[in-house]
């Protein structure tokens, strides 16, 4: 589909060479681009509503307003024989 839209220098000087690379036009660039930014908010908003949002896949445990220290770990890793 063509459609007429302004673009700042900027990106046009930075899609030029992906373009050129994979011998497709800008537009093919920018419409990736944009779909891939899109799905990834979509998926980012999905993660947020279900409350699924961690680091690493694993979602932090609520605060008890105690600090646990790398020292305390380790006390116990040697505990445990771990």
């Amino acid at each position: 589909m063509r459609i007429t839209i302004d673009i700042e220098e900027d990106i046009l000087t930075i899609i030029k060479k992906p373009a050129r690379k994979k011998r497709v036009g800008q537009g093919k660039i920018i419409s990736d681009l944009a779909r891939e930014t899109i799905i990834r908010r979509r998926l980012l908003e999905d993660k947020e509503k279900s409350g699924n949002t961690g680091v690493g896949g694993f979602r932090p445990f609520p605060s008890r307003g105690v600090i646990i220290t790398n020292e305390q770990v380790n006390r116990l890793r040697d505990q445990e024989g771990i």
